[in-house]
């Protein structure tokens, strides 16, 4: 049995690793657009569809917070589903968002549960950084050359959960290091 364990969890690491390794350029133009917004006095909305409204919350409060490394907080809102579906992400991203604004967007496949979030940040000239799943081709094709797709390729729902995780915790750490000119280490 704890043969079995041990090859799961290798299984598990050996996927995340193929699936996450790519994202390191995607990774650092996210961390750009993100500290861009702060640094010059503007916000991060961030919102997840359905199961990753916790990812969202998650970002948020280490942003507002801190990861590990002690620092000022950062302006950033979660924005919460409302009773009425996903058209009130919109609602609040037009009340609370504005030009120079980074929408933080995380989903598990493609755009799916966020397209009224998205147009909403269109509207209001924000910025979009999106966290999904799916053929990078096609959801590129919905977003602007502006924006940033953090695209995990993995149709396992446990792995893309896990990758999830992982790049908000990356994307943490790499804001704190530039914030805090630490070292790469």
């Amino acid at each position: 049995m704890i043969e079995l364990v041990e090859r799961r969890l290798d299984d598990t690491l050996n996927e995340l690793r193929r699936v996450v390794t790519p994202l390191s350029p995607h990774l650092l133009m996210a961390v750009g657009h993100m500290l861009h917004a702060v640094l010059q006095g503007h916000r991060i909305l961030t919102c997840g569809a359905r199961k990753c409204s916790h990812l969202s919350a998650h970002f948020a409060r280490l942003m507002i917070g801190q990861f590990e490394h002690e620092r000022p907080g950062l302006p950033t809102i979660v924005i919460q589903e409302f009773p009425d579906g996903s058209k009130s992400y919109a609602k609040a991203i037009r009340a609370l968002g504005g030009h120079g604004d980074v929408l933080f967007g995380i989903t598990r496949n493609g755009t799916e549960g966020l397209e009224a979030a998205i147009d909403a940040a269109r509207e209001r000239d924000m910025q979009l950084v999106l966290l999904t799943s799916g053929d990078p081709n096609e959801i590129s094709a919905t977003l602007s050359s502006q924006d940033s797709l953090i695209c995990i390729e993995s149709t396992r729902a446990a792995i893309v959960y896990e990758a999830q995780l992982m790049v908000i915790h990356t994307l943490c750490d790499l804001i704190d290091r530039q914030l805090l000119g630490l070292d790469n280490t």
